[in-house]
């Protein structure tokens, strides 16, 4: 079929519409300077500016892969072939993430036999017919291991939950058992877990930006931190909120961490070491210190939390929504300092970097999600089996 469009009766127009201009008298060349020029693609970094032919985003990409590869081919093919199947499953998955969401809310039902059952059928592995807590628990984290694949390190993952593990059996006390006993019986770790599970979902429904982010995982850091490229799909504003509400159950998360610091280090949860001259007198008042506070008191922590995750200046300038984005230039300008009536100065960061805080937080949070389903199983397969007597020693 041919289509064939007569513009010989059409006015003649001067209007420009993102970066095209239409006019009865077109350019000799592709592109001819007047317009900046952007090549878009969903699955790596974009670049504005001038045009150069072949200059495609996967053609930079590559370029970009080879540098990393220190010119290897072989580890060149294996880094874009890895990069392709996180693509895929994420094409797979992206479609199912309506399933995803209803599985996740089923887990907190009573209908426990249904969510197996729908976890069965997703995973295409028979979960058993058990609805014992311990094998619930593990049904859940099944499904969320395989879901979330494409965003986390598989092998990394494996590694730190045989720690958690390991940690567990070697601290099963009195103390241990009488911390988990505290946030199990308070509803913290539930409504943790809880909190810890709504993320999931938003991050699928941020799944087309996070792509281009999932790249930088593959180049050189100092080459990642040069990338001043952007994304070609949505935009700061939707996505704001998510990293701000990762931030915050992430600080809940780390009073688990500093929980446990505790019992090792002085035998009792709610002991903290001195800080300028005083000491938290429990972990409910460990809970109420900000996120920047809450690392000073992890005195030689067993568990090693990556602070760059955490920039409190974006995440204070989104919480009053001290922000600004410029849609075009996909340039973020923050405020950390406020903006009062005279407006301090503003920090800039690339919408594309954002989205790298978020999949490195999320990341963050998901490994200390595993924390939660540890304790879980202690609570099911060692304090509920063997529960100390209270006069037994530490």
């Amino acid at each position: 079929m041919q289509v064939t469009l007569d513009i010989s009766r059409a006015p003649a127009s001067d209007f420009k519409f993102q970066g095209c201009q239409l006019s009865e008298n077109q350019p000799s060349g592709p592109f001819d300077g007047t317009n900046p020029f952007v090549d878009l693609h969903l699955d790596f970094p974009v670049r504005f500016g001038e045009y150069r032919m072949g200059h495609t985003p996967f053609m930079v990409a590559m370029k970009e892969l080879q540098a990393a590869a220190d010119g290897d081919h072989e580890r060149t093919t294996a880094m874009l072939q890895f990069h392709s199947a996180r693509l895929n499953q994420l094409n797979y998955f992206h479609d199912r993430a309506d399933e995803v969401r209803t599985i996740i809310r089923l887990y907190h039902g009573k209908n426990k036999q249904l969510f197996k059952k729908r976890v069965s059928q997703f995973v295409e592995d028979d979960q058993g017919p058990s609805l014992e807590p311990q094998d619930i628990n593990a049904s859940l984290y099944t499904f969320i291991s395989f879901v979330f694949l494409p965003f986390v390190n598989f092998e990394g993952i494996k590694a730190l939950v045989e720690g958690f593990s390991n940690m567990a059996t070697a601290l099963h006390s009195l103390p241990f058992s009488n911390f988990v006993g505290d946030v199990i019986d308070s509803g913290f770790l539930s409504n943790l877990q809880r909190d810890s599970l709504k993320l999931y979902p938003e991050i699928y429904d941020a799944e087309m930006p996070l792509r281009a982010a999932l790249y930088l995982d593959l180049i050189k850091k100092e080459e990642s931190t040069k990338t001043a490229a952007r994304v070609s799909t949505r935009d700061f504003m939707s996505y704001k909120d998510l990293y701000k509400d990762i931030v915050e159950v992430l600080g809940r998360q780390i009073i688990l961490v500093a929980g446990i610091n505790n019992v090792i280090h002085r035998k009792d949860h709610n002991k903290f070491k001195v800080v300028d001259g005083g000491a938290l007198s429990s972990l409910e008042k460990f809970a109420a210190k900000t996120l920047s506070e809450k690392f000073k008191y992890l005195d030689d922590c067993w568990y090693a939390i990556d602070k760059s995750v955490v920039d409190a200046g974006v995440r204070n300038s989104i919480a009053h929504n001290n922000v600004q984005y410029d849609e075009i230039s996909q340039v973020i300008t923050y405020f950390p300092n406020g903006g009062g009536i005279e407006q301090s100065e503003g920090q800039e960061m690339h919408f594309l970097d954002f989205m790298r805080l978020i999949l490195v937080l999320f990341r963050e949070m998901h490994d200390l999600h595993h924390l939660i389903k540890c304790l879980f199983y202690y609570e099911y397969l060692a304090r509920r089996q063997v529960p100390f007597p209270p006069e037994s020693a530490a």
